[in-house]
C-alpha cells in the first residue's frame, strides 16, 4: 500500500464521472464492498475478510489450503471468528528456529510464479503488543521447542479505525519466501535431484541474498503483504530470500508528544522495524539466507523509514552490527515531508485531540499511558482514525516519526541509556554532518507523486497559497511569492505548463501536484542521492517511473506491482510487462549482488546499463556540481494502465531537467521549515561539514 486507503478512495472518486447517479451508485458499491471487508490497496481490491468479529492474537487461515491451489501470495482471508490453532502440515517445508519449528507451504510454479516458492507466513518476530506491552518497545520472543503452523497468515496491525477479524495487537510477524526444494529444515543446502548423498560430507548453508520490504501507508495504515515478495523472489534470476512484515502504525506505533517523550515511548513503529531487522540477522540463516547480504527496501513511509535507519546505524552504540548492506528507497527519504520535535505545536495539539477522542482527556499525566493500556483496542483505533480524518486533507498528518534525541529546544526529549535515539537530530543536520551510512542505494520517484494528496477542487491562486501556508506555516509572503513564480499560475499565465487537468478537477490541480511532488518526494529523494553520491563507500542509482495510470499520470506508488513483477496487476499489458522485466530485473540484480550493482547478473539483456548518479548540485546543495545527474527512466510513454495502447519505452537514461534542478534548489533552501520546530536555518552551523 503506497498511501493511506482514505487517499486511495478519494483518488478513485476524483477519477469518476461527475454524473450524480453514477457517483451515488459508486458510493453504494464502495459501501457494500466495505461491509464485506474489501480494502483498497495500490491499484487493486484486496480481499481482507468480513468485518464481523475481532482478532485476539490468533492467525487467519491461509488463502490456500494446499501447495498447489494458491497462485498468488497477497490476500488475507479470515472467518467471522478466530479458528482454533491449525495443525501444521507434516509434509510442508519446515524451518527450525530458537523460538520453535515452523511448517510453511509451497506455492507451485504457474503463470504467476515461474518457479515454485516456499512460503512461511505469520512467523512472529516479537511478542504480542497488547496489554502491558501496548505503548512499549517491542519485546523479544522466548525460546521454544514447539511446532507451529506457518501456512496461515498472521494477524495484521490495527488501522483504519476498525478492528477487523484479521487484525490484532499480536501483529509483529513476518512472511518469508525462498525457492522451493533448495534448503532443508536446518537451513542447509539440499542435495540436487538425482545426486547421491556423500556419507559424512559436511553440510553447507547456501547463504542466499536477502531482501526485506518495509511497507508504506503514511505511518497510519498498511501491512507487509502490500508488496508481493513471493513474485519478487520467484522472478529473480538467481535464488534469494524475500521478507515482508507488519509493524505498528497510527497512535499505537507513533504517538508523539511531550508526555510520550518523557516516557521514552517515541517512534515505536520504527523500533518494531529494527526488531525485525535484528530478527533477520539472528534467524535468516535457518531459511538459507545470508545475514551479511541483506537489502532493505521500502516504499513511501517505508522509504522514509529506510532513510532514518541509514542515519541511525551510522552512529549506533558500539558493537551494533548494521543489519543491512544495501538499501532501496522508493518515493521517500529521511527529509521527506515533515520530521518535527515531539514538542512541535502540531504534535501537542494532535496528542490532546487523541486523548479527547479516547475519553482520556482528564487523566493525570503520570497515569495517561497506564490508562491507555487498559482501554479496549477499538477505542484506541477509533480515536486514532478520528484525529487522522481531521488532518488528512491538509496533509498535516498525525502519528508520524519525530526527532527523539536530547536537544536544546525540546526539553522533554531525554536521553535513554537502554534505547538510544532513533532520530537523534534534524535529518538535514545529519546529512550535512555526514552522519549516515556509506552503502549502495537505489532511490527514485514517480512523475506525479502528489495527485492522490492535493486538493482536487482548488481553482484559484489563493487556494494554491492557502494549501502551502497550512502545510508549512513558517513560509513567509516572500516564500509564497517565489513559490508561485516557480510554478506559474495556469489561470493567469498563458504559458503555464499546468493547464491540463483531468475532467472534474480544479484548475490548480496539476500545479499543486507538481509543487507538492517536489516538496514531499522528488526533491527529498534527490537530496538523499546528492549526499550519498558525495560520500565514499557505495554507488547511488536514481530512477524515474513514468508509466501512466489513473488521471493519465504516474502517481505515487504506481511502480509497486511493476517492481515486484506481480503479473496479476497488469495482465495482457505487453508494454508494462516489458517495463516490469526491466525494473524488477534491476532491483533483483541489486539485491543479488554483493556490491549492490543493478546491472550485474540481471539477465535481461535488453536494458541499458544504469549509470551511477553523480550529483549536478554543489556540495552544500547550491551552485553547480560536476556530475550530470543521470537517471534511469522506466516506462516513459506507456499508458496501458490508463486505458491506452501505447507500450512506451521500458527504460532509458536521461539527465535531470533544469526544472528539477531549480525546484529542488528552492525546496532544499527551505527544508528547515519542515523539521525540528519549523524554524528557518536550524542546524545550519553544519553547513561547512564534509559530505564524505
Amino acid at each position: 500500500m503506497c498511501c493511506p486507503p482514505s487517499l486511495k478512495r478519494r483518488a478513485r472518486r476524483r477519477a469518476a464521472l461527475p454524473s450524480t447517479w453514477i457517483s451515488a451508485a459508486a458510493l453504494l458499491l464502495l459501501f457494500w464492498l466495505y461491509l464485506y471487508g474489501i480494502r483498497y490497496g495500490s491499484g487493486r481490491a484486496e480481499v481482507k475478510g468480513p468485518l464481523l468479529g475481532t482478532g485476539s492474537g490468533g492467525k487467519s487461515p491461509s488463502s490456500s489450503s494446499s501447495s498447489s491451489s494458491s497462485l498468488t501470495d497477497k490476500t488475507h482471508t479470515s472467518p467471522n471468528m478466530a479458528p482454533p490453532p491449525k495443525q501444521p502440515n507434516p509434509n510442508g517445508p519446515a524451518v527450525v528456529l530458537p523460538q520453535g519449528t515452523y511448517i510453511g507451504t509451497t506455492l507451485g510454479a504457474s503463470s504467476i510464479f515461474p518457479k515454485a516458492v516456499e512460503a512461511f507466513r505469520g512467523v512472529p518476530y516479537a511478542q504480542d503488543t497488547s496489554g502491558e506491552n501496548r505503548f512499549r518497545p517491542p519485546q523479544p520472543l522466548p525460546e521454544s521447542t514447539q511446532t507451529f503452523d506457518a501456512e496461515s497468515w498472521g494477524m495484521i496491525c490495527p488501522a483504519d479505525g476498525v478492528v477487523r477479524s484479521n487484525m490484532s495487537e499480536n501483529c509483529l510477524n513476518a512472511n518469508i519466501y525462498r525457492p522451493a526444494n533448495l534448503v532443508d529444515r536446518d537451513g542447509f543446502t539440499k542435495p540436487t535431484k538425482g545426486q547421491k548423498p556423500v556419507k559424512d560430507a559436511p553440510k553447507k548453508r547456501p547463504a542466499l541474498p536477502v531482501v526485506v520490504y518495509i511497507h508504506g501507508g503514511g505511518f497510519n495504515t498498511g501491512h507487509g503483504t502490500e508488496r508481493n515478495m513471493a513474485t519478487f523472489s520467484a522472478w529473480a534470476d538467481a535464488p534469494m530470500v524475500a521478507v515482508n512484515f507488519n509493524y505498528r502504525v497510527g497512535a499505537l506505533g507513533f504517538l508523539p508528544s511531550d508526555v510520550t517523550a518523557r516516557q521514552g515511548l517515541l517512534n515505536l513503529g520504527l523500533r518494531d522495524q529494527q526488531m525485525l531487522l535484528q530478527w533477520v540477522q539472528d534467524n535468516i540463516a535457518a531459511f538459507g539466507g545470508d545475514p551479511d547480504n541483506v537489502t532493505v527496501m521500502g516504499l513511501s513511509a517505508g522509504a522514509h523509514s529506510v532513510g532514518h535507519h541509514i542515519m541511525y546505524y551510522s552512529r549506533a552504540p558500539a558493537g551494533t552490527k548494521v543489519p543491512f548492506a544495501k538499501a532501496i528507497l522508493e518515493s521517500g527519504a529521511a527529509t521527506a515531508r515533515a520530521v518535527f520535535y515531539p514538542t512541535h505545536p502540531r504534535h501537542l495539539v494532535q496528542f490532546r485531540e487523541f486523548l479527547v477522542a479516547a475519553g482520556a482527556a482528564g487523566v493525570a499525566e503520570e497515569d495517561i499511558f497506564p490508562h491507555l493500556r487498559t482501554l479496549p483496542l477499538a477505542t484506541i483505533v477509533e480515536a486514532s482514525k478520528a484525529v487522522w480524518d481531521k488532518y488528512v486533507d491538509s496533509v498535516t498528518w498525525p502519528f508520524q516519526p519525530v526527532i527523539d534525541g536530547p536537544n536544546r529546544v525540546a526539553y522533554s526529549s531525554l536521553a535513554n541509556a537502554e534505547r538510544p535515539p532513533l532520530i537523534p537530530d534534524l535529518p538535514i543536520t545529519s546529512w550535512l554532518a555526514g552522519n549516515h551510512l556509506r552503502i549502495p542505494i537505489i532511490t527514485g520517484f514517480n512523475t506525479n507523486e502528489g495527485t492522490v494528496f492535493v486538493p482536487s477542487r482548488a481553482n484559484t491562486a489563493a487556494d494554491f497559497r492557502a494549501f502551502f501556508q497550512t502545510l508549512i506555516p513558517s513560509l513567509t509572503a516572500d516564500d509564497l511569492d517565489a513559490l508561485e513564480a516557480l510554478y506559474p499560475d495556469p489561470v493567469t499565465i498563458p504559458t503555464s505548463p499546468y493547464k491540463k487537468v483531468p475532467r472534474g478537477m480544479g484548475k490548480q490541480w496539476a500545479r499543486l501536484d507538481a509543487a507538492y511532488s517536489h516538496y514531499a518526494y522528488i526533491c527529498p529523494v534527490l537530496q538523499t542521492a546528492h549526499y550519498m553520491s558525495g560520500a565514499t563507500g557505495g554507488n547511488v542509482y536514481v530512477y524515474h517511473y513514468a508509466a501512466t495510470a489513473a488521471f493519465g499520470t504516474a502517481n505515487h506508488g504506481d511502480e509497486a506491482p511493476v517492481v515486484s513483477h506481480d503479473l496479476d496487476e497488469f495482465k495482457e499489458m505487453q508494454g508494462l510487462a516489458e517495463v516490469a522485466r526491466a525494473m524488477h530485473g534491476k532491483w533483483a540484480a541489486f539485491g543479488l549482488s554483493k556490491d549492490g550493482r543493478p546491472d550485474k547478473g540481471d539477465g535481461k539483456g535488453t536494458v541499458a546499463d544504469w549509470p551511477v548518479f553523480e550529483s549536478p548540485f554543489g556540495r552544500d546543495g547550491e551552485g553547480e556540481g560536476k556530475g550530470e545527474g543521470l537517471v534511469m527512466v522506466f516506462g516513459e510513454g506507456n499508458d496501458e494502465r490508463a486505458g491506452g495502447s501505447e507500450k512506451g519505452e521500458p527504460a532509458k537514461v536521461v539527465g535531470l531537467t533544469e526544472v528539477e534542478r531549480a525546484t529542488c534548489r528552492f525546496w532544499w533552501e527551505r527544508v528547515w521549515l519542515s523539521e525540528g520546530l519549523g524554524g528557518r536555518g536550524e542546524g545550519k552551523k553544519w553547513g561547512g561539514a564534509k559530505l564524505g
